[in-house]
């Protein structure tokens, strides 16, 4: 049974792709900046050996380290593979990775297992109940495997298919498939956009307890007519972004771990949204234990 209280609390962190700017060494061990992340979440290949040269200087740092990946289906009717599923237990088990999150959506589309990148994107699921019933499955079926609690993340959109909304959904999920959640404060942004209406209309639907995860990140909107969201996160966190967080926050008691996803910021502009994101934890969240464990993270500018 998913247990939030038995979970770690990492605090405030960054996430962030292996091998791209900003180095997540640097920015963890930069004395110069405050407040400096307290784990690193990265996304990266099934396989850790692949990883290990790239890994191997943030485990002799001894930074906590989140696994983002980017390759298992969490909805829809295509099985993941046992082996690859396996694969994947092998490097959660190797970072000691306190919980495996994902977007819910497709990441491949044949009898190969893929990433998201082949794509360019996640695909996210159909918002209706028999493809819930498919992501119940799919949950249940990388559950089997993987030696850790799932979160699951509703992935950005720019356009929605299915009567639901994203917190119908995806509270449903995670009630059925038990497991927690992780909500990225953008794409709740995309779904606000591509359906008209404001998630937070449906917050008394959420399983509030269940939420261990945020992310923060940047983004664009392309047509200004009927606006879209692009999860970009080489670009300035858009006001819309930090208004869905401010709005969410104080009803979140479980959040063990608020990300800022960085690929491609500049040092000086990852540390200047840390301190922003610190900022609004201490004065916004009903979690003493992230209050107090993002209070050490050094004093915020």
């Amino acid at each position: 049974m998913f247990q939030p209280l038995d979970l770690p609390v990492l605090g405030l962190g960054v996430s962030l792709s292996l091998g791209e700017k900003p180095s997540p060494l640097s920015l963890y061990e930069n004395m110069q900046h405050s407040p400096q992340p307290q784990f690193v979440e990265y996304a990266g290949l099934c396989d850790v050996n692949l990883l290990q040269s790239q890994l191997q200087p943030l485990q002799d740092a001894k930074i906590p380290l989140l696994f983002h990946p980017s390759f298992i289906n969490f909805c829809g009717s295509l099985k993941n593979h046992s082996e690859w599923l396996n694969t994947a237990q092998e490097h959660m088990q190797a970072i000691q990775s306190p919980w495996f999150a994902q977007d819910c959506a497709y990441c491949f589309f044949s009898d190969n297992q893929g990433y998201s990148s082949q794509f360019a994107y996640f695909i996210p699921p159909i918002l209706n109940s028999a493809s819930l019933a498919q992501s119940v499955m799919r949950i249940h079926e990388v559950k089997a495997h993987i030696q850790a609690p799932v979160l699951i993340e509703p992935p950005p959109v720019t356009f929605v298919i299915g009567r639901m909304s994203v917190f119908d959904y995806f509270s449903q999920l995670s009630i059925e498939a038990d497991c927690g959640l992780l909500l990225d404060m953008g794409h709740l942004v995309s779904y606000q956009l591509a359906t008209g209406t404001s998630v937070l209309d449906d917050l008394h639907l959420l399983p509030v307890e269940r939420v261990i995860e945020l992310h923060i990140a940047g983004g664009r909107l392309i047509n200004s007519d009927n606006p879209v969201y692009v999860d970009a996160h080489e670009e300035d966190v858009l006001d819309e972004t930090w208004q869905m967080f401010d709005a969410l926050l104080p009803h979140l008691p479980n959040i063990k771990a608020v990300c800022f996803e960085c690929e491609g910021v500049a040092e000086e502009k990852v540390f200047s949204t840390l301190a922003i994101i610190k900022e609004k934890i201490l004065t916004l969240s009903v979690n003493p234990e992230l209050v107090d464990k993002v209070s050490f993270s050094g004093k915020a500018s």
